[in-house]
């Protein structure tokens, strides 16, 4: 079991992962015209406004793990040049991704809700933003949105990245997709994981709390998720599966999370609340044609819990490889 990296960067990385999945979500649902086929659309507002204070919180947590730079911050900045670094890549990343979602977020508020929009064209010490009332508003929206979705999937597989590029040191981070198949699994769970979560939160959570039945706004609801579940299900057993066969460190911190010190957190806290009860409840609602309010915040609650316990038992079940 490692212990440098514990309870902050495994927030950041489920923040990070959420956000960019929620933003995601949101600009899903206004290319298809989802947005626009009702008078409040709360997947798009809370999917395109989180995002961006979601990744500023992870982004402050992950300075405040990094001793040196929270000491001398100013050495941040060399982390801008060494285009060799994992850390350099997720450092430009998030540098563009933070203002573009926040953006995205500030023109969905507006058209959300048009007074706003009123009033702060009224202000006069906010002359100097008149340019922007001229503009299109539905059609800027959208190349930021655009724009939003690239850097959005960056983000949510490079948090895979960067564990994975940790390498040989701790091998159980650098599983591959199968033992044959040299891809590391770390960024293509990430982001099965991010779209998961961001569409529990968006969807599930938020949708439910403030319209009811989603599944009535979208029909399909319950076969998405169930596709993402039974995707993301199959990702963490080949995982293990290929972890167990690659042998040493790698099968050991596999089978502490199946077996071991880490099982409670991997069946009570991952497997039951964001696998089990999520699917269940989605078939029940496929097979009926619709939720209860509380089986559709309770895959919501899930779904983001074990989410964020997810990166934390595979940041704390690492195991470093034997000398």
């Amino acid at each position: 079991m490692q212990t440098a990296w514990g309870w902050l960067p495994a927030i950041y990385l489920f923040l990070g992962g959420m956000g960019a999945g929620a933003l995601i979500i949101a600009a899903t649902f206004e290319f298809y015209g989802k947005r626009y086929q009702y008078d409040f659309c709360p997947t798009t507002l809370v999917g395109a406004t989180v995002p961006g204070p979601l990744v500023i919180l992870g982004t402050i947590l992950l300075i405040f793990d990094l001793g040196a730079g929270l000491r001398e911050p100013w050495r941040i900045l060399y982390m801008f040049t060494h285009f060799s670094s994992v850390m350099t890549w997720g450092v430009w990343l998030l540098t563009f991704f933070i203002p573009v979602s926040l953006i995205y977020g500030f023109l969905e508020s507006v058209d959300t809700f048009p007074a706003a929009r009123e009033w702060l064209k009224a202000r006069r010490w906010l002359r100097w933003t008149r340019f922007l009332w001229n503009l299109p508003l539905r059609r800027t929206k959208r190349v930021f949105a655009g724009i939003g979705v690239v850097l959005a999937l960056g983000v949510a597989i490079y948090t895979g990245i960067l564990l994975s590029a940790v390498g040989p040191a701790i091998p159980f981070w650098s599983t591959r997709v199968l033992p044959f198949i040299p891809v590391p699994m770390m960024p293509l769970l990430f982001l099965v994981s991010a779209l998961s979560t961001g569409i529990g939160l968006t969807v599930d959570l938020v949708g439910t709390l403030t319209v009811g039945f989603m599944e009535h706004r979208v029909k399909s609801l319950p076969w998405i998720h169930m596709a993402f579940i039974g995707v993301e299900t199959l990702l963490v057993g080949l995982l293990l599966i290929t972890a167990l066969v690659d042998g040493g460190s790698a099968a050991q911190s596999a089978r502490e999370i199946v077996a071991g010190t880490h099982a409670v957190v991997f069946w009570v806290l991952i497997i039951i609340p964001g696998f089990v009860y999520p699917f269940v409840v989605h078939a029940y609602a496929a097979g009926l044609g619709r939720h209860s309010l509380a089986s559709g915040v309770g895959s919501g609650v899930g779904i983001v819990v074990a989410g964020l316990f997810l990166r934390y038992l595979i940041l704390v079940s690492g195991i470093p490889a034997a000398l």
